[in-house]
């Protein structure tokens, strides 16, 4: 399994923005504001992971929140 770092990584790793609008059932402009912020918001993240998991990526919860707190701490 691969290990995502930051929400960039993430993003690659699911086939880029579109792939991710797709996977959250967002318009592109949406999907692509949220990788220009680093933050996906909560209510996407239960699609995002039955995604990572049937690519056998490692993403969880957890995982997902790790991104986002270093997001916040890269930006501050």
């Amino acid at each position: 399994m691969l290990i995502m770092n930051t929400i960039k990584d993430l993003f690659e790793d699911l086939g880029g923005t579109g792939a991710v609008a797709r996977i959250i059932s967002v318009k592109h402009s949406a999907a692509s504001e949220m990788r220009r912020r680093g933050s996906i918001p909560v209510k996407y993240w239960p699609a995002i992971i039955a995604e990572a998991s049937a690519r056998e990526l490692s993403v969880d919860s957890d995982t997902l929140v790790a991104m986002h707190v270093s997001n916040a701490e890269t930006a501050a």
